[in-house]
């Protein structure tokens, strides 16, 4: 089906069930649910619908795809949607339940990580059962740093816009193999109407969400650089640093700070750069909201551009990683000591 036509009828279902959504009360954001990502958000009714339009969107008008794979990314879904809902509030039982959906496809589909070109490393990749929990470790990593970074209007859905028009960059090369082009092209269809309606807060991709674009991503990815030799493994982490980075840097954070790393806060990045623009601003709230993540991304454009151009150049890719979480790092800690400061004169 021609891209406008998918575009058209996605928006119009959207908007209905968006209206629906709110006039029933159903599934619609809880402030008192989710710490992190409330402080934000506005007082009007927005709904959790993101995951839902991504879903749909898979369902009827992805050509080839795939009635098992499709059913894994329908488990993935409910695992956000009942987090969403209030019903799976404890992070140990989502994250177990999220452990089983990855193992279970990783062992169908029998998706794995050949080589991170460290000979050590690669040599433990060639057991089985290694490299079958080291790829569900990876995907977790990236799943629970999404819904870690997750927030801020268009911050989640902008990234992940990012990372699929470079893949389209990349695939563009006749060398490099992929057979499932038409996902990204439906993905990324999705996620512009997602945009339309998050940039002016009317719709959340909410837990739901969050879990569902990063798995199909990341589970993207992967099968890129399992297939494509001249594809630098490097290049992944380098499309998928900043959940990556977030979440690690976030465990770490709060096991200094004597916290638990499966609690939520409002100290993450985003926030903290949300803050400090609110201090200096007089715009109102859902400016500034998604001010803080075009900053975010504009810095992501970056990356992405530098890493896409030498995707198959290991020694650059590991450069940007450096440089990118060095630069996430003096930032984080800029930003912390100036929240430290207004609120001392608060």
């Amino acid at each position: 089906m021609n891209f406008y036509y998918t575009f058209l009828i996605l928006l119009s279902f959207t908007f209905f069930l968006n209206y629906i959504l709110i006039k029933k009360n159903l599934l619609l954001d809880s402030k008192k649910i989710s710490i992190h990502k409330s402080f934000t958000q506005n007082k009007n009714k927005v709904s959790y619908v993101g995951g839902l339009i991504i879903l749909v969107a898979c369902i009827f008008f992805w050509k080839d795809k795939s009635n098992n794979f499709i059913l894994f990314l329908t488990l993935m879904f409910m695992i956000g949607i009942f987090s969403d809902l209030g019903l799976l509030e404890s992070p140990i039982k989502r994250f177990f339940l999220q452990s089983v959906v990855i193992l279970s496809f990783l062992i169908i589909f029998d998706l794995k990580i050949n080589s991170i070109r460290l000979e050590f490393f690669d040599y433990f990749l060639e057991n089985k059962i290694f490299n079958l929990f080291f790829v569900t470790f990876c995907i977790l990593i990236v799943i629970n740093g999404t819904n870690f970074m997750d927030g801020l209007n268009t911050l989640v859905i902008g990234y992940y816009i990012l990372i699929l028009i470079s893949l389209l960059f990349i695939l563009s090369n006749n060398v490099i193999i992929f057979s499932n082009k038409d996902l990204i092209t439906v993905m990324i269809t999705s996620l512009l109407v997602i945009l339309i309606f998050n940039i002016f807060g009317k719709i959340y991709l909410g837990d739901n969400g969050a879990y569902l674009i990063s798995f199909i991503i990341a589970v993207i990815l992967i099968d890129i650089a399992k297939n494509n030799l001249n594809v630098s493994p490097y290049y992944v982490a380098n499309l998928l640093w900043y959940p990556a980075f977030e979440n690690f840097f976030s465990i770490i954070r709060k096991i200094l700070q004597k916290k638990s790393p499966m609690s939520p806060d409002n100290q993450h990045l985003h926030q903290l750069l949300f803050i400090f623009l609110k201090n200096f601003n007089k715009f109102n709230t859902n400016f500034i909201n998604s001010s803080t993540a075009c900053l975010i991304n504009l810095f992501n454009i970056i990356i992405f551009m530098f890493a896409t151009i030498n995707y198959s150049s290991t020694k650059i890719q590991i450069l940007i990683i450096l440089t990118s979480s060095l630069f996430y790092s003096i930032s984080y800690f800029i930003l912390k000591k100036r929240s430290v400061r207004v609120s001392k004169k608060t």
